[in-house]
């Protein structure tokens, strides 16, 4: 029996069309640590006009641009942003985040229930990426009683 399988390597063409370069997506990203110290609420819908109207440090609130293929942690990183993370492979809480606006996947999540990703709308940062022009996220919800215990209960 013979097979002819596709040569394929550096400079073989193949019938694939290279993909297309997105724009980066913009991100609007707050520390979840600012919610509690001013006393707001995650669901407020004017949450990141609050942000904006405060005068907030980078570190905890600010605008950033994310390629569509990179995880909005790393986006962060490149930045020279901090937040917080552990295991990079969607197998824990620390990098949790709160989808507030537009649309984010996760290429990998062994660790939040659908209806938190449904529902709650949370996202493991180190491996979410942006699927919209347009993200608002919330970032270090590890300090959220909810996802503080479920990381302590699941882990």
């Amino acid at each position: 029996m013979d097979i002819q399988l596709p040569a394929v390597g550096p400079g073989v063409e193949t019938d694939d069309e290279p993909e297309e370069e997105l724009p980066p997506a913009t991100v609007e990203y707050l520390d979840y640590r600012v919610v509690q110290q001013q006393g707001w609420d995650i669901d407020d819908d004017d949450l990141f006009e609050k942000a904006a109207a405060a005068d907030l440090d980078e570190r905890h609130y600010g605008v950033m641009e994310a390629p569509m293929k990179e995880s909005l942690l790393r986006s962060a990183e490149d930045h020279g942003l901090k937040w917080p993370f552990q295991c990079r492979s969607g197998t824990c809480a620390m990098c949790a985040g709160v989808l507030k606006g537009g649309e984010a996947e996760m290429d990998m999540n062994l660790f939040l229930e659908d209806h938190e990703v449904e529902e709650m709308d949370l996202r493991l940062t180190c491996t979410c990426q942006p699927e919209s022009d347009t993200v608002q996220v919330v970032f270090n919800a590890i300090q959220m009683e909810y996802v503080r215990d479920i990381a302590q209960n699941r882990g």
